[in-house]
């Protein structure tokens, strides 16, 4: 089916909002990966943070 057919049946705003949903998917996808990485070096940041926080306090190293 071409696209001058599929407009002609269900209209316009209806293929542009399929074609729409479709690249929006991809993105999606993308974003969810890159927020999960985002997520995952905040977190090794936090346990890095811990670490050091715990060594100075053990070595009396603590300014605070």
């Amino acid at each position: 089916m071409d696209w001058a057919q599929l407009i002609s049946q269900v209209g316009f705003p209806i293929v542009v909002a399929f074609w729409f949903l479709y690249r929006l998917d991809d993105r999606l996808g993308s974003f969810e990966k890159t927020a999960v990485a985002i997520c995952q070096r905040l977190e090794d940041q936090a346990k890095r943070c811990n670490e050091c926080r715990d060594w100075r306090a053990r070595n009396g190293k603590d300014k605070a």
